[in-house]
């Protein structure tokens, strides 16, 4: 049959109705959607970034896939939302940008065809690197409830309790003003109470503080006054309550000298390293850094035991003339007497062993660090070649 121009037209056109030019009905019916992606990891690039990677599905060109869906879970619990939709590309990396730093993210990839959506792939997961927000500089915030009290005809005790806010580095100490004139620069301590000595009885004074930090000092606290006044009173002091009281120092006490203990020695230690690895020509320079701060030690050990002394004895004359005063009235018994005689005696005497001690204890240290500086240059000379050795 001849068959015309018109009638081959109609032909081709029916079979192109049938399958697409390049693909027969057999592959056309056969084609399902992809496998999942595999080895998805995750990498951490800095704070905002994290890249991730993939393998394609083991059929990717036979399934023709044609991009990836990528699911995210911020904070790595769990609840995945759409990253991206489809990357319309076949490229098998992405790198998340913009993250939060210093936190959790976990992914899954699946793969895209013509046909559908494969199943996820395996999670992966990376954290952000943390950065540190810089801190401005800033002082402490002013102390408050500032006190004063009577201690004795002579003297006030001042207390106050430390800033809510320390600024932006610790606390190193408190001026003191009495009378807006500068009692005290600063207290070298972080220590809240301050006996003011050798007053005037019967005259106010008017107390504030700051506190210092490494940036400056901070604002004042509020005014407080006060007046010293005899303290012939059997209520200024518990009189059934002196040997706690006494307890009660020593307790402190054994506190300070610890720390101030520790202080010296470590501070001794790390001048000594200091020392002793500095170079020849700068050897001179940490030696008189460390003597400055061996003397700024020492002062503020010195103020702090002046304090502690100076509460100690208006405690004891206070409480003698307490005792004196009940003795008279007939309302505390002799034994009582004797044992709170006898506490502040052993309370004394051991204050006086600390210090033997204190000083001992500074003496063997320095004498440990010369035989270990002795037993180094004596490592470093015996790791010298000898002289034929060196001329072999």
């Amino acid at each position: 049959m001849k068959t015309t121009g018109l009638s081959l037209v109609l032909i081709l056109l029916a079979g192109s109705l049938v399958a697409p030019i390049g693909f027969s009905v057999a592959e056309t019916s056969s084609q399902t959607v992809p496998a999942a992606p595999t080895n998805l990891s995750a990498t951490t690039v800095s704070s905002s970034q994290i890249s991730l990677s993939w393998t394609a599905p083991v059929n990717a060109t036979l399934s023709h896939v044609n991009g990836y869906k990528i699911e995210a879970s911020t904070g790595c619990i769990g609840i995945f939302n759409v990253l991206v939709a489809n990357t319309s590309n076949t490229n098998t990396e992405f790198s998340n940008t913009g993250l939060t730093n210093g936190t959790c993210y976990q992914y899954r990839v699946f793969a895209h065809n013509s046909v559908g959506t494969s199943a996820a792939s395996n999670n992966a997961t990376a954290t952000t690197l943390q950065t540190q927000v810089p801190t401005q500089p800033r002082v402490p915030s002013a102390p408050t409830g500032l006190s004063v009290t009577s201690q004795s005809s002579s003297s006030l005790k001042i207390t106050w309790t430390a800033p809510a806010d320390q600024g932006s580095s610790p606390i190193t100490g408190y001026r003191i003003q009495r009378n807006a004139t500068t009692l005290v620069n600063n207290t070298g301590m972080t220590q809240t109470i301050y006996i003011d000595s050798g007053l005037l009885i019967g005259h106010q004074q008017t107390y504030r503080v700051a506190a210092w930090n490494a940036v400056g000092l901070g604002p004042y606290s509020n005014e407080a006054t006060g007046k010293p006044v005899n303290q012939t009173s059997t209520t200024a002091i518990d009189i059934n309550n002196l040997g706690q009281l006494v307890s009660d120092f020593a307790h402190r006490h054994n506190e300070l000298f610890k720390q101030q203990r520790e202080d010296t020695i470590n501070a001794i230690k790390d001048c000594h390293e200091k020392i002793r690895n500095a170079s020849p020509e700068n050897r001179k320079q940490v030696r008189d850094e460390c003597q400055k701060e061996f003397k700024a030690l020492g002062e503020k050990n010195r103020e702090a035991k002046r304090q502690f002394q100076q509460e100690f004895k208006e405690f004891r004359d206070n409480a003698k003339s307490i005792i004196k005063d009940a003795k008279e009235n007939k309302i505390i018994n002799k034994a009582d007497v004797k044992e709170f005689k006898q506490d502040l005696k052993s309370f004394q005497k051991e204050t006086k062993n600390d210090k033997k001690d204190f000083a001992k204890a500074v003496k063997e240290i320095k004498k440990e660090l010369a035989n270990q500086d002795k037993e180094h240059k004596k490592a470093t000379k015996n790791s010298k070649p000898k002289q034929d050795e060196k001329e072999d």
